[in-house]
C-alpha cells in the first residue's frame, strides 16, 4: 500500500518492539534490521526506545502484529491480529476513504 498511495499522502511507519538493550538478547538490533532488509521495507522504521507495556496501555493492544490507519485528522482505528487475521482488503479500503477526506 505504501508504493500505491504514497502520492495521495499515505505514510508507513513500523515500530519495531524489540528490547534492543537487552543484556539477555544482544543481538535484537541486528535481527530487526535483518527482518526489515529481508522484506524491503522502503518506509520509517522506528525503534522502541521506551517500556512495551506503556504503549500497551496507550494504543490498547495485547500483542504484535497491531496496524493501526490514522486520518488526517489524527483519528485512528486499530486493526489488530491477537483476535483474528487482519482483512488487508478492508484496510485499504479505510486508507483510500481516508486519503479522499481533505
Amino acid at each position: 500500500m505504501h508504493h500505491k498511495y504514497a502520492k495521495d499522502g499515505l505514510a508507513v511507519i513500523s515500530v519495531a518492539l524489540d528490547d534492543i538493550h537487552s543484556e539477555d538478547d544482544p543481538d535484537a538490533l541486528k535481527r530487526v534490521e535483518a527482518f526489515l532488509r529481508a522484506k524491503k521495507a522502503a518506509i520509517t522504521n522506528l525503534l522502541l526506545d521506551e517500556p512495551i507495556a506503556l504503549w500497551q496501555e496507550r494504543l490498547r493492544f495485547v500483542a504484535p502484529p497491531c496496524q493501526y490507519v490514522f486520518s488526517r485528522h489524527g483519528k485512528w482505528t486499530k486493526f489488530d491480529t491477537d483476535k483474528e487475521p487482519i482483512d488487508h482488503k478492508a484496510v485499504e479500503k479505510l486508507v483510500v476513504e481516508l486519503l479522499a477526506e481533505k
